[in-house]
């Protein structure tokens, strides 16, 4: 008897959950706006002070339209939210930026004490002075995690493996219901081709090309590839840059295998520009890596018009572990298919740190 009774409850809890499920909206998750800025709001010390939205340092495109995108956003949730940046935007964001007619975030240079949710990076060194000590709230990344940043309460943090953060950024607007508009919108959008190199790159998703295709129409861009040129022409021509300055315009260091490694990309229009930025981009390295604390230096030079890349690298073992990381034994290092910037840097890590484990 007591047998028969727990099948009957069984049988009933499960017909009960059926049913639940079935009456759902299938592909669509209900919540409500209010109960999560609510949860937001409880979650940050000193509720009445602005809370800063701010990428990685050395900022490119995607990290600091990304953070004014979602200030954006947060403003119309009514949170008390600010874009903020971490240094000087480079030629394709001041592009982007003055084309939809938007205004650079003020720069902070130490986050210490305050409200903070960081965009497009999850790590300690690539964030602005003073994270240790800020209240880290939120974060929005599409890296991988190395998760060395700490929260004193639990956060929101949303991943998605996509090829910009603004994507993600977009998908937040449209989870939240919240109209785009057109500055917004061109900001995103160019963000977006400048992180997927024009929706080419092998980190491209669907969700990617779903996200400029929407907007762009928002943006009324009549043509993608036009824009995308125009975009890194100003990017790619240097002019009145030093060597350093070049390199570190779209710079990233990371640890592994106990060795501290600088990576950086810098992009030409065109094949002949790629070979002489090369040289000279080589002289200046040869002397400089000489008098700083990498232990390896590796970068990218990319070429849109093929969208190739070669990669030059610098340090004790640097080219036998970049040889080891890609499969690639071409003396010159050269990518004949662009491979994503993370992709190569997750492979330089694991090369390292197997050869850390070994010895």
């Amino acid at each position: 008897m007591k047998a028969l009774k727990f099948f009957l409850r069984m049988w009933g809890f499960i017909v009960g959950m059926v049913l639940t499920f079935a009456a759902l909206p299938v592909g669509e998750c209900k919540f409500d706006v209010d109960d999560i800025r609510s949860a937001f709001i409880e979650e940050v010390e000193e509720i009445d002070k602005t809370t800063y939205v701010i990428g990685h340092t050395c900022p490119d495109s995607d990290t600091v339209c990304s953070a004014i995108a979602y200030a954006n956003l947060k403003q119309k949730l009514n949170v008390k939210c600010e874009p903020r940046i971490s240094g000087k935007i480079n030629k394709e964001t001041d592009f982007i930026l003055k084309y939809f007619d938007v205004d650079a975030p003020p720069l902070i240079d130490n986050i210490s004490g305050q409200n903070i949710i960081l965009v497009d990076h999850n790590v300690s060194a690539q964030a602005v002075s003073g994270i240790e000590a800020a209240c880290v709230v939120e974060i929005i990344d599409h890296h991988n995690l190395f998760g060395d940043i700490k929260s004193k309460t639990p956060i929101f943090y949303l991943t998605m493996p996509v090829g910009s953060t603004s994507t993600i950024i977009w998908l937040c607007y449209r989870q939240n219901n919240v109209a785009i508009d057109k500055k917004m919108a061109g900001i995103m959008f160019g963000a977006i081709l400048s992180d997927t190199d024009n929706l080419r790159s092998a980190n491209t998703t669907n969700l990617d090309k779903e996200a400029a295709e929407n907007l762009q129409k928002i943006a009324a861009i009549a043509d993608r590839n036009k824009f995308f040129v125009e975009m890194e022409r100003d990017f790619t021509s240097y002019d009145g840059m030093s060597e350093r300055e070049i390199i570190f315009t779209d710079f990233k260091e990371f640890c592994a295998g106990g060795r501290r490694c600088g990576w950086s990309t810098v992009a030409t229009l065109n094949l002949a520009e790629r070979d002489n930025l090369k040289v000279r981009l080589d002289d200046f390295m040869q002397k400089f890596f000489a008098t700083q604390e990498f232990d390896m230096f590796f970068i990218k030079v990319h070429e849109i018009e093929s969208y190739t890349a070669e990669i030059l690298a610098y340090g004790a073992d640097a080219r036998e572990i970049l040889s080891a990381a890609l499969g690639l034994t071409d003396e010159n290092f050269i990518l004949e298919t662009n491979i994503p910037n993370k992709k190569i840097a997750r492979a330089i890590t694991a090369t390292l740190e197997n050869l850390k484990l070994v010895a």
